[in-house]
């Protein structure tokens, strides 16, 4: 299983970065043809979808990694038990809210099946809204490694 996480994190950053850099590629051409008068209209709506899946991917490397912003001056004045308790009550929720988006965005990603892009006809708007359960299923995995971590962490603590 750890060998998988590795794995999975190396897919992560290396197909944000990949993602990034195509989107920027492409609007770079897309201004520049532009000015040639040569437009490319599919060029954003394309990297509309390329941003998606980017900033998913980079929303869990970032959760995983422990890189998120979160502000706790208030929490870490209290004592170790009352903060790991917050801290448990707060990712559950965060899993809460991961499990509704899996659910709405694969609804959503059904609804959209016969929605096409404006500038490119053949490609269905549902792969760009799929990022949604996707993203939401990986953070979701992430947030259940922090609620075990949690956990046992206590067991660890307790046994010394």
């Amino acid at each position: 299983m750890k060998k998988f996480d590795e794995y999975l994190v190396r897919f992560e950053k290396t197909a944000a970065k990949l993602l990034l850099i195509v989107m920027i590629v492409m609007v770079f051409s897309s201004g520049v043809a532009r000015f040639l008068k040569n437009s490319m209209n599919w060029a954003v709506d394309f990297s509309s979808f390329l941003f998606a899946w980017a900033c998913f991917f980079a929303m869990d490397i970032a959760w995983r990694e422990n890189k998120m912003m979160s502000v706790d001056l208030f929490v870490k004045r209290l004592p170790a038990k009352v903060q790991r308790v917050i801290r448990i009550v707060m990712l559950l929720i965060i899993l809460a809210f991961c499990v509704y988006m899996i659910i709405w965005g694969a609804q959503l990603t059904w609804t959209q099946r016969f929605r096409k892009f404006q500038g490119m006809p053949n490609f269905s708007y549902a792969w760009v809204t799929m990022a949604v359960p996707v993203g939401a299923a990986l953070l979701a995995r992430s947030t259940v490694q922090k609620i075990i971590k949690e956990f046992s962490n206590k067991v660890v603590k307790e046994a010394k």
